[in-house]
Order: C-alpha cells, then sequence, then structure tokens
C-alpha cells in the first residue's frame, strides 16, 4: 500500500451508513403486451449520448484509462466497501480492462467521507500528488465550490497526454504505435487517466445503496461523463441520475445506455476522435438491446408495423 494512500485513509471522517433501496411494486398481474419487433432510434440515442456526456471537441479524444485499474474504496462500512468494489471491477471488466497485479499502484480511488472540505485540506496539505496540478481536469475552486453548494460527490482526473511509441513515463510501458499516416479519425496523442478519484459526502448520500454507489462511481472512474446534466431534457435513464432523481426512483444500477457508453469508450482505439466513440456507443447499445431488455428505452417500431 502506498503511503499516500495511508493519508487518505487517516483524512476520512465517520460516515452515515448506506441504506437499502426500496423495492419497486411489482406490475400488475395479467397484463399481456404483444408487439411486432423494434429498432432503435439512432437519433435520440445520439442526443441522449451528448446530454449525458462531458462536452469536449470533436476532433479530441475521449480520455480513459489504458492501464488495468488498481483501485481502492476507503469508506466506514466495510460490507459496503466490497459491494462497491465489485461493481467497479465489473465494470472495469465489461470494459476490457485487464486485472491488475497484487501489488500495483493505486489509480482509481473511492472514498466515502462525513467531512469533503476538510479531506481536500489534507490531501492539498500533505500529498499533492493526489490532487495533481495542471493535469488535473478541474480547477480546485471548481472542486471547493462543488463542495460548499453541499453537492453529494465531488471527482477528477490526472489526465496526460501520451504520444503513441514512447515511453509511459507512469508506468514504464510502451503506448501503441501507429504508422505514420494517421486516420481522419484518431489524433496524434491519446490522453490517459493516471489518476481518478470520486469522493462521496456520506451526509448527502440520501440512502444510496453500495450497488448504486459502486455504479455511479464506475462510470466516473471510468469514463467521462458530464459534470453538471441537465436531466429535464430527454436523456437515457441511467444511473447518474442518482442523485438528481434520489435513490428510490433512480435506476438500481447501470442501465443498458450506461453499460453501451462504457463499452463504446473502450472499443475504439486508444486515440480516436470523440466522433468515432459517439458511433461505438450508439453500436454497443444496438447490441445491448437486441434481445430488447426491459431498460432499453429508445426502440420504436418498424415502418409498416
Amino acid at each position: 500500500m502506498r503511503a499516500w494512500t495511508n493519508i487518505v485513509i487517516a483524512a476520512a471522517m465517520v460516515a452515515a451508513p448506506l441504506h437499502a433501496q426500496a423495492v419497486p411494486p411489482e406490475p400488475a398481474p395479467g397484463t399481456i403486451e404483444v408487439r411486432g419487433k423494434r429498432q432503435i432510434d439512432k437519433a435520440i440515442v445520439a442526443d441522449s449520448i451528448r446530454a449525458l456526456t462531458r462536452r469536449i471537441k470533436v476532433l479530441d479524444v475521449v480520455p480513459r484509462f489504458h492501464d488495468p485499474v488498481c483501485l481502492q474504496v476507503t469508506g466506514p462500512d466495510m460490507a459496503a466497501n466490497r459491494v462497491i468494489a465489485e461493481r467497479i471491477t465489473a465494470a472495469a471488466e465489461l470494459a476490457g480492462l485487464d486485472k491488475p497485479s497484487d501489488n500495483c499502484r493505486v489509480n482509481a480511488l473511492l472514498i466515502i467521507v462525513d467531512d469533503p472540505e476538510r479531506l481536500l485540506d489534507k490531501l492539498v496539505q500533505r500529498h499533492r500528488p493526489v490532487i495533481g496540478g495542471l493535469e488535473r481536469d478541474v480547477h480546485m475552486r471548481r472542486l471547493r465550490d462543488d463542495v460548499a453548494a453541499g453537492k453529494p460527490v465531488i471527482s477528477w482526473n490526472r489526465v496526460l497526454p501520451i504520444k503513441p511509441g514512447t515511453i509511459n513515463m507512469i508506468n514504464g510501458t510502451t503506448a501503441e504505435s501507429r504508422s505514420l499516416f494517421t486516420s481522419r479519425l484518431e489524433g496524434r496523442m491519446y490522453r490517459s487517466k493516471v489518476l481518478s478519484v470520486v469522493v462521496f459526502d456520506s451526509k448527502q448520500t440520501g440512502g444510496a445503496t453500495p450497488a448504486q454507489i459502486g455504479d455511479y462511481a464506475a462510470l466516473h472512474l471510468l469514463a467521462n461523463p458530464n459534470r453538471n446534466i441537465d436531466f429535464n431534457v430527454p436523456a437515457g435513464r441511467s444511473i447518474l441520475s442518482l442523485f438528481a432523481d434520489g435513490p428510490d426512483l433512480a435506476p438500481e444500477g447501470m442501465t443498458a445506455f450506461d453499460r453501451a457508453y462504457l463499452e463504446g469508450v473502450y472499443a475504439v482505439g486508444a486515440n480516436a476522435w470523440r466522433g468515432k466513440v459517439t458511433r461505438a456507443v450508439l453500436a454497443a447499445y444496438e447490441e445491448e438491446c437486441a434481445d430488447e431488455k426491459p431498460d432499453c428505452q429508445f426502440l420504436v417500431a418498424e415502418e409498416g408495423q
């Protein structure tokens, strides 16, 4: 265990327990729905991808992990921590990331704490690498403003641009080599997450289950969701609505749309433009919904039915 992780654990305060989510009512018996085969409404799915994901330039590369995710979960409830870790690990496997080694260096950190402001102060004072500097994707003022506003969760990433064929100074591996000629849909560099951190305020989680917290955190740790999603506009049903809708109304875990988003981000090449990622997410959603799962909401009847 790295020394800085011990500092993080020591900084975490006693948090409120996580409660089980209320079980939704069963559908009325005796109802039979008969329908023909349906197809994906691609336009609505594309709009939802734009609504739920962070705005970056079309000709920019989506930051993500390229190395195995070495996860640490720190919170007051050990049983809940295990469930959260299992959900994030499952999401990393869904994304196709390799399993980490036993002595891996932590690069994904989830903290549940009852005083996020104090935690930030301690990290800034005692271990700046956790906070990062110019490579951090959000300004410290923004993080402090979010904490002061009582937001239930804050997150940040340390992201480094890496040129294919060069040595990754973080872990010594060689980046994916490429030809001299660059595709229209690929950049000359990729953006690698070297540390991703999500901090939950235990006083603001509102009874969210460990499974909900784990899946919500997984999208922030592994992908690049929007920090301020407007759920009043049409968007895919997503675990990202956990704190906008509340734990009782939000999904119990990742939806078909969430899984497709995660799969799409990791399905393309390391240095693919954002536009190619959008198409990959749509393809993953079509595959997820080939058997018309209950949470596949963007299905419409084929013409002539």
